[in-house]
């Protein structure tokens, strides 16, 4: 039997990936494009989204097989990491429900609207956040080398990605999203 810590990290993990199959079946039953135009070179782009899922997978690899590795944590630190993991699952589902079609990997070719009410009144980027969250959990519950330079790696070029998208948002919103920008923070 699997420890605790390790369950709970696979079933925000499932969590995760049957609301993804769930969004993308939404999104092909109304002929919605799900990838966006990239807000940095395609290659960077690339490389940070393969970084970041890269060391999810070796979380999730870690939390199906403990032994797998000789980087063991003690309990607690599972049990933390699993809380992480688990927060960031949480932020970035509800920053989903709430940008509803809107939702895109990259930019969007289609007019949308500016989103600043639930999550996304109290940070503009929730989903990078909760991204952000569940990297941070990945290297505290295999703490390894090459997983910390995936993770660091990933999240530093999403935090390009993100300057490129809010870029983006400044020119379609004007001055609507400069007053956003005053009210709410990039992250929290």
């Amino acid at each position: 039997m699997l420890p605790l810590p390790n369950l709970f990290i696979l079933g925000t993990f499932a969590l995760l990936g049957f609301s993804m199959l769930f969004i993308g079946a939404r999104y092909r039953g109304k002929g919605i494009r799900f990838w966006g135009k990239p807000t940095i070179e395609s290659w960077y782009f690339l490389s940070g989204k393969i970084s970041l899922f890269t060391s999810w997978t070796l979380l999730l690899f870690k939390a199906m097989l403990p032994a797998w590795t000789w980087n063991q944590v003690p309990a607690e630190v599972a049990w933390i990491a699993a809380l992480i993991n688990g927060l960031g699952t949480v932020i970035m589902l509800i920053a989903f429900s709430h940008l509803g079609d809107a939702l895109r990997v990259g930019l969007p070719e289609s007019s949308t609207s500016l989103k600043t009410i639930g999550i996304y009144s109290i940070s503009r980027n929730p989903i990078y956040l909760g991204v952000f969250l569940i990297c941070i959990a990945s290297c505290v519950f295999f703490p390894n080398p090459v997983n910390i330079v995936l993770a660091g790696y990933g999240m530093i070029i999403h935090h390009r990605i993100i300057l490129g998208e809010e870029k983006f948002l400044a020119g379609r919103f004007g001055d609507e999203w400069k007053k956003y920008t005053k009210e709410v923070r990039r992250y929290f």
